[in-house]
């Protein structure tokens, strides 16, 4: 069994953050990411980057090349393919898709992953959730397109869509939209977008090659399907925590932690959207929390060798 004072989960830039103040602060890590590249989400990213300063970067992939760039990250020897499966809180073993670790301290940057609509998971005209509606919007030119959800993503992506789209079709699930009033007021100018109000995705079948989709509602005069060439779900995402069933969760499965990003047991800590929640997913509060988990440890460290002496 390997032992590991600091094992960080997850390379995106949370990880890369948590590894580079490990090494600032004189803590030895080793770094796991599930994927064979490191990055996690901003790969993903396809827009403008303005709120991450000083500078603004077009892209994820932009930022992601000048974190690589990093002294600490060009050192850092992470294993890549390799998926923490479970763990054990009482002996800090780390169990993962290659060998058994024992940490002294975890460290969780796994991120999050977009919710899933059951009746689509199989079909083949349901856009990727990491389909980008500014850089790829060009690809279904005077097509139509259903998107289904009704928080800022949805709306964004319709807005972006409808701009080439010949039909757009916007299915929510309530009465009302979630998203801020600024996309609200965007998309009730969209002359080519119809909102379908208390409406769902029950199932669909293919027909030349385009998507009829049936739907369920609540209001009578609704129609119980519509024929579109792309479906687009933008219905939110989960924290990807299954691996550590035993920690304590909120929502939609995000880790719950302290101030200083502790979970429970108190060697583990996470950082991230994992933690954070939908509404406060940021790529500045991902760094700052990093900071925060490994300053906690390496003070944590200091305490315990100060009693020592």
């Amino acid at each position: 069994m390997e032992h590991v004072q600091v094992l960080i989960a997850g390379g995106g830039i949370g990880g890369l953050s948590a590894a580079i103040w490990c090494r600032r602060l004189g803590l030895s890590c080793l770094l796991l990411e599930s994927k064979d590249v490191l990055g996690g989400q901003l790969s993903q990213i396809h827009n403008e980057i303005p709120d991450f300063p000083p500078r603004v970067y077009p892209n994820g992939a932009a930022l992601l090349e000048e974190l690589l760039g990093h002294p600490a990250i060009r050192e850092l020897r992470p294993r890549l393919g390799e998926t923490i499966l479970r763990i054990d809180a009482e002996t800090h073993e780390v169990h993962t898709s290659h060998q058994v670790y024992r940490a002294d301290y975890l460290i969780i940057a796994t991120g999050v992953s977009p919710n899933i609509i059951p009746a689509l998971a199989d079909c083949p005209r349901v856009l990727s959730p990491w389909f980008s509606t500014t850089s790829q919007a060009a690809t279904v030119e005077g097509q139509d397109i259903a998107v289904i959800g009704g928080g800022d993503r949805a709306l964004e992506s319709a807005s972006n869509l409808a701009v080439y789209a010949r039909h757009m079709y916007l299915l929510v699930r309530s009465d009302h939209l979630r998203a801020r009033s600024e996309w609200v007021e965007r998309v009730n100018r969209l002359p080519n977008l119809q909102i379908m109000w208390e409406t769902e995705a029950s199932g669909y079948s293919m027909k030349d090659g385009r998507i009829r989709l049936d739907l369920r509602s609540e209001k009578k005069d609704a129609p119980k399907s519509i024929t579109v060439d792309w479906v687009l779900p933008r219905i939110g995402v989960r924290g990807n925590s299954q691996a550590f069933a035993s920690l304590p969760v909120f929502d939609e499965h995000y880790l719950k932690t302290d101030q200083t990003q502790r979970s429970v047991p108190e060697w583990i800590y996470a950082i991230g959207d994992v933690a954070n929640g939908a509404a406060y997913s940021s790529i500045s509060l991902a760094v700052g929390q990093a900071m925060k988990a490994v300053k906690h440890i390496s003070l944590g460290l200091q305490h315990q060798h100060e009693n020592i002496d």
